[in-house]
């Protein structure tokens, strides 16, 4: 029995956590900006779990792979909820 040829899937997998922490370093970034000139705390707040979700999908992008580890799912979708959370809170509270 051959051994299974991955073959072109971890890179585009790879690509794609790429695409994702620049669209995060984005968000983080106008959520800061507006977080800091709209003196809101939920835009901070917002801005910095951004940042953090861009710095775990640039990890998980780093390196080609067949799969994310669990662990990591768990950690994106943990800051992605937040961030959505503080995001929608600023947006109450401007």
């Amino acid at each position: 029995m051959s051994e299974r040829d991955p073959g072109l899937q971890p890179e585009r997998t790879a690509l794609a956590w790429r695409r994702t922490a620049l669209s995060a370093a984005v968000t983080a970034a106008v959520l800061l900006r507006a977080g800091l000139f709209g003196a809101s705390l939920p835009g901070l707040l917002a801005g910095f779990g951004a940042l953090g979700l861009t710095v775990v999908a640039g990890w998980a992008g780093l390196f080609p792979r067949p799969a994310v580890a669990p662990r990591v799912l768990l950690a994106i979708t943990v800051a992605t909820s937040v961030t959505g959370l503080f995001a929608a809170g600023h947006l109450l509270w401007s």
